[in-house]
């Protein structure tokens, strides 16, 4: 922990060759050392207190900010110096000083954007193609845009995703409160004998009680799930295995191939405008795509293409891609013009994905509703009946 001449504080990491130089740097950087621990990597030495995640947004901020400095004709080194300066992020402040200092020691901007290891290996790519044609402020316009892209695309998701998720969250509060408060306190009027009671109450009772003895029992499991997960789990593994099921389920699989088949495009479309070779560009696209499933088909067509097959040809072969795809990869190939035939193959299956989800929500909304409907309808009548049966009531 740090903190600067106005005594804000700032937590982050600084990747340094030992402790004595990581305290110069952050002296350098104007700030006053209170907390400094050691973590060994791979890579070398790095000294932190608490590691900071490198957002899609800051990776955006800086490749716009980036350009925008390269296209003023500043050259790369003081275009560094000067974004340090405006960025908030400690972590990622402390990555572009190794940058830049890896660049004054002989390095090229590219193997010293690799070699920190902290950002997306497509984002190294284009930096290195940037870096062998001479226009790096291209290569990080172009890097601006995929994250542009990127972050637009999970707004949209959550955005759909927000009043569904509030409705069914809403909906298991309220039951949660009418199986804890109501229906014990109405129930404990007939005592501890309740076999008299039609099948239906019965049946609600019994489910109440077992609620209200293991919520504890839920609480604590819960709570011992969310440490062992935060400490062993990897949730880019489980959020893949996730995807790899729903390409199953008929409802979902339309969505699923639209959401992926649009982020691959994309990504090939950014790959190709940048100037990386088709190849490369699949297998680093590839990687864009969550399904399991769907990436080892597309991992299959490298070697084909490699020895000599057409694109359209060896994508022919993958279950999932659909005859539109093919169509316009024939015509791309033949043309010579396969990156705007991906910005159109982006264009379509984005639009397909976003048809899909408008129409699942519009049934998921109503289907939730009635299903709170039919639960709560269910509570009621068996409420009647137990009231219907007041000759059991114990005087």
């Amino acid at each position: 922990m740090c903190i600067d001449t106005s005594g804000k504080e700032f937590k982050g990491t600084i990747f340094a060759s030992d402790h004595p130089d990581a305290k110069s740097r952050l002296k350098g950087m104007g700030l006053l050392v209170v907390e400094l621990s050691e973590k060994k990597e791979k890579s070398g030495r790095l000294y932190q207190i608490k590691k900071k995640k490198i957002t899609d947004t800051d990776i955006y901020n800086l490749s716009r900010e980036m350009s925008v400095l390269l296209n003023a004709g500043i050259n790369i080194d003081k275009a560094l110096e000067l974004l340090m300066g405006s960025l908030s992020n400690m972590e990622l402040k402390g990555i572009l000083q190794q940058v830049l200092r890896d660049i004054k020691g002989g390095k090229g901007l590219s193997k010293a954007f690799e070699e920190t290891k902290r950002f997306n290996p497509l984002v190294n790519v284009m930096i290195k193609v940037g870096e062998s044609t001479g226009d790096l402020k291209i290569a990080f316009d172009n890097i601006s845009q995929y994250m542009n892209f990127q972050i637009r695309f999970k707004n949209e998701i959550r955005n759909t995703m927000a009043y569904p998720l509030f409705l069914i969250f809403a909906s298991i509060v309220i039951l949660i409160a009418i199986f804890k408060l109501i229906i014990p306190r109405f129930f404990s009027i007939f005592g501890q004998d309740t076999s008299s009671l039609p099948l239906i109450s019965r049946a609600l009772y019994s489910l109440s009680k077992i609620i209200n003895s293991t919520d504890i029992f839920f609480i604590l499991a819960f709570i011992g799930i969310l440490i062992l997960s935060s400490r062993r789990l990897n949730y880019g593994i489980i959020f893949r295995r996730l995807f790899t099921c729903l390409l199953y389920l008929p409802v979902f699989r339309n969505l699923i191939i639209n959401l992926e088949l649009s982020r691959f495009a994309y990504s090939m479309y950014s790959m190709l405008k940048s100037g990386v070779e088709f190849i490369n560009a699949l297998v680093l696209s590839k990687d864009v795509i969550q399904n399991t499933s769907m990436v080892n088909e597309i991992e299959k067509t490298v070697p084909q293409i490699k020895e000599g097959k057409g694109i359209a040809d060896a994508f022919s072969y993958v279950s999932f891609i659909p005859p539109m795809m093919l169509g316009m990869l024939k015509v791309g190939e033949s043309s010579g013009n396969l990156k705007e035939i991906f910005f159109e193959l982006y264009s379509v299956f984005d639009e397909k994905f976003k048809n899909s989800m408008k129409r699942i929500m519009v049934l998921l909304e109503p289907a939730v509703i009635t299903v709170m409907g039919i639960i709560v309808g269910v509570i009621v009548v068996s409420l009647i009946l137990t009231v219907m049966s007041v000759s059991n009531i114990k005087l």
